[in-house]
């Protein structure tokens, strides 16, 4: 009896330790928000520069927690790795905005412009420097105390 007992605690701490979500502390604010890009007029002296803004009121996709949190050997870098729900709806819309524009908000002034040259299946979301995308790095680092 004792047995079973200790080996159905031990399975069921493994399972929430393998499917439990990860959130930061900080707040109950979204980790990431990806919004489609809206064209707006060119601003003077900057007519060459892509002038684009997105509306803050229509996320198309909302990330609140994250199945894991991988920190760069480089010490800069992280990616995210998301549960099985956000893994699809990440994964369709990567497919819907395949050779367009995403604009990821982490924070209202931690914003990136993404080209999506592909579908992302895998769930995994990469931000470094390489990918100029190393604000987001930052932000999610200290956001998750690491």
């Amino acid at each position: 009896m004792k047995r079973s007992l200790v080996a159905l605690t031990l399975f069921f701490s493994a399972l929430a330790v393998t499917l439990g979500d990860l959130k930061p502390n900080d707040s109950s604010a979204p980790i990431l928000q990806y919004f489609a890009p809206v064209q707006i007029a060119p601003r003077p002296g900057h007519e060459d520069a892509p002038n684009l803004t997105f509306d803050q009121r229509k996320p198309l996709f909302t990330i609140t927690s994250v199945r894991q949190l991988i920190p760069h050997r480089d010490g800069k870098g992280v990616t995210i790795i998301l549960n099985e729900k956000d893994k699809q709806r990440y994964a369709e819309l990567t497919r819907r905005f395949k050779g367009r524009l995403l604009i990821c908000v982490a924070a209202t002034d931690v914003i990136s412009i993404e080209q999506i040259t592909s579908p992302a299946e895998n769930g995994m979301i990469e931000f470094s420097n390489a990918r100029y995308t190393g604000h987001i790095a930052r932000y999610l680092r200290r956001r998750f105390g690491m």
